[in-house]
């Protein structure tokens, strides 16, 4: 099974969008094995609940993931039990490896990682800001996810 980790600071926007979107992909059902997807964040407050603005968004995409959603707290076991890691800025990555410098090779923002046609590598925190915001932040996700759809379509 290839495991994705998504992450991002407080596990309560853009990683649980991704986690979410890439989970209920149609991808799923034609590659020849496994793959799931789990979201946490650097600085996650642990069982916090997805923003408000992000729940929404994912029901507005048939999506009721979110209203279950628990923030997680990136941790060791969590790095380890992952074959990819994508993070929502290139500031995550540089953490993640000043934590745990083995993910080298392994880890990279999401947009790098999907070849994204946006001049900013980075998907910026929509918290704090409208849904307008938020909605900037599902779509450039979205673009992500269906180009990292392809990777993996191609690499079968």
């Amino acid at each position: 099974m290839l495991k994705i980790l998504f992450i991002c600071t407080g596990n309560t926007c853009r990683s649980p969008m991704a986690e979410a979107l890439f989970n209920h992909d149609p991808i799923h059902e034609k590659l020849p094995f496994k793959i799931s997807a789990s979201s946490a964040g650097l600085f996650a407050v642990e069982g916090e609940k997805a923003s408000i603005h992000s729940r929404r968004l994912m029901r507005e995409e048939g999506i009721e993931d979110l209203e279950y959603h628990n923030a997680k707290l990136i941790n060791k076991h969590l790095v380890d039990d992952s074959d990819l890691i994508l993070a929502m800025t290139r500031e995550h990555c540089k953490q993640l490896l000043n934590r745990f410098p083995e993910l080298k090779g392994k880890s990279y923002t999401l947009k790098e990682y999907a070849a994204s046609a946006y001049h900013d590598p980075d998907i910026k925190d929509p918290l704090g800001g409208d849904l307008k915001k938020y909605r900037q932040v599902l779509e450039e996700i979205k673009v992500c996810i269906k180009k990292l759809r392809l990777i993996l379509m191609e690499g079968v």
